[in-house]
């Protein structure tokens, strides 16, 4: 019976560590990390519509994975260029954080977005959508690894 508890007692002071570096250490550091995801959130967004590529490169972590409003999984490896973000134009593309979940290294950013298709050089039909970014802090940088948008569907 002590080898079984010594060995949970193991265990959980294993954990300790791997729990403190998850947890943002004060309320300052939450704040600050959350106004740098902002400030990232818009330089995306201004990339998207530039179809920036190079600054996408640096925002976008290299297996980020994205499930789109189109409900397709566009997995991680795929190149900046082969993304459909960068293939559809888009007039205008506004995105509203709502909230920013800080977890240590791993951030959630969670809004709606209102985007504006450019189709064949006319402006295509309004699309609202509801987004999650996760971002997680990698050798020091904030690296986008894993989005969802969908469609909103206007009530009736």
């Amino acid at each position: 019976m002590k080898t079984w508890n010594s060995g949970i007692v193991i265990a959980c002071l294993m954990l300790v560590p791997a729990l403190a570096r998850g947890a943002a250490s004060t309320n300052e550091d939450v704040a600050e990390i959350s106004q740098t995801i902002r400030i990232l959130e818009g330089r995306e967004v201004q990339a998207v519509l530039a179809r920036d590529g190079a600054t996408l490169e640096q925002l976008w972590d290299r297996n980020f994975v994205v499930h789109n409003p189109e409900g397709k999984i566009v997995p991680a490896g795929a190149t900046v260029l082969d993304r459909p973000v960068f293939q559809n134009a888009r007039a205008s593309f506004v995105r509203n954080v709502e909230s920013i979940v800080v977890q240590g290294d791993i951030v959630f950013s969670m809004g709606s977005e209102t985007v504006v298709p450019l189709v064949e050089g006319r402006l295509g039909p309004e699309v609202k959508r509801r987004y999650t970014n996760v971002w997680m802090r990698k050798d020091g940088s904030w690296k986008l690894v894993a989005r969802h948008a969908n469609i909103v569907c206007d009530k009736e």
